[in-house]
């Protein structure tokens, strides 16, 4: 994985990069749970939220770092 991406001459941390790619992979799946019904069972939406999202950050670091 590289240190920073360069996006028209502003050098980026790919960390960032990484965090919106999970920040809208996690919204969507929010949608997609929230339709389905599933917060019916969940304790604490928002703390669930959260796990999702550092689960799909944390993928997206790993991806990328292989790739």
């Amino acid at each position: 994985m590289n240190a920073e991406l360069n996006i028209f001459g502003i050098f980026v941390p790919s960390i960032l990069a990484c965090a919106i790619i999970a920040y809208v992979a996690m919204s969507m799946t929010a949608r997609g749970l929230r339709y389905l019904g599933i917060y019916r069972f969940v304790w604490h939406p928002s703390l669930f939220n959260l796990c999702i999202y550092v689960c799909l950050l944390g993928a997206s670091v790993i991806f990328l770092k292989v790739y």
